[in-house]
């Protein structure tokens, strides 16, 4: 991901960076009001393809109400506003991978977000919460399958309904282990990833046994060592 960040940089408009930086450094600064102003200017200009990422654009907004507020947030809501605008006004070449990378690393700040707030909730807040991030998924997910040779909407629909499900039972099932937010937040991360990845390959119709083996283990090998290393707060 690191490399495809820095091939992207190269190719990419001084306007982008700066918008993208100004964006993550209102966030830090300034009230959510005027971030919410920052960032509307900044996606809205110039009016083109305005409902093409209209939906990561809210859910970048909504995320920045819940996540903590420090540097390395902001820089991922830098970054994350740079690859939404690259994408949408098609500044980027490979605009597939770009647009896997906004999608992994906005899931990221959705799932910390939800997470690092857990223990200010009223019981009933989780029954909004866990259904909200199933939605989110359920959204990125089926915009990332505009790349795939699939055209079936109702089959695309289904995987994506089908994922956002496993989604919202992997979200309530971390979030009743006795672990902090870091470990459920990488749990529930590494779950999105893989899911998301077999489920493109299928509606590439690329998927094989091999790599359904060379997923699951990558997923059961880093669930191990993660578990291994926690402290359990029982």
């Amino acid at each position: 991901m690191e490399e495809k960040l820095k091939s992207t940089l190269n190719r990419t408009p001084w306007s982008l960076i700066l918008k993208a930086c100004a964006f993550g450094a209102s966030w830090l600064l300034l009230p959510f009001w005027a971030v919410f102003l920052v960032g509307l200017y900044f996606y809205f200009t110039p009016f083109f393809q305005p409902f093409k990422l209209l939906v990561p654009f809210v859910l970048t907004l909504a995320a920045s109400l819940y996540i903590p507020q420090g540097f390395w947030f902001a820089v991922f809501l830098g970054i994350l506003f740079f690859l939404i605008l690259g994408i949408k006004n098609l500044i980027f070449v490979n605009r597939y991978e770009n647009h896997q990378m906004m999608v992994f690393l906005l899931l990221f700040v959705i799932f910390f977000g939800a997470f690092s707030h857990f223990e200010n909730w009223q019981k009933w807040f989780i029954s909004i919460v866990s259904p909200a991030v199933a939605l989110s998924f359920f959204f990125l997910f089926r915009e990332l399958c505009d790349y795939c040779v699939e055209r079936d909407r109702r089959k695309i629909n289904l995987m994506a309904g089908l994922g956002a499900f496993l989604i919202w039972q992997a979200f309530i099932i971390a979030l009743f282990l006795p672990l902090n937010y870091f470990y459920q937040t990488a749990l529930l991360f590494l779950s999105s990833v893989i899911l998301t990845d077999i489920f493109l390959e299928h509606l590439n119709g690329t998927l094989n046994k091999r790599k359904m083996l060379g997923d699951f283990s990558i997923f059961f090998t880093v669930t191990a060592v993660m578990l291994a290393s926690a402290n359990w707060g029982l």
